[in-house]
């Protein structure tokens, strides 16, 4: 696991804290965030021979994480 130091904003002191990657196991979200430019760091398969690829969770990937859930949010409304 990567470890990080963000600045508190109350506190103005440093803090550390455990960032998990992300595993992805959709292969549609997998191939937008590839078109998307972000770099996976493996690729495997699951306990039920499922893939996914893992990315670390990095601000420019959260965001296009945040972009993907949006994305599904909006579509979803119509998808009854």
């Amino acid at each position: 696991m990567n470890t990080d130091n963000i600045i508190d904003n109350v506190t103005n002191k440093s803090v550390k804290f455990k960032r998990n990657p992300y595993y992805i196991y959709d292969l549609i979200q997998v191939n937008w965030m590839l078109e998307q430019g972000c770099i996976p760091l493996q690729v495997g398969k699951g306990e039920k021979d499922d893939v996914f690829l893992k990315f670390p969770r990095t601000p420019e990937v959260e965001e296009i994480v945040y972009k993907w859930k949006l994305k599904n949010k909006r579509l979803s409304k119509y998808n009854l």
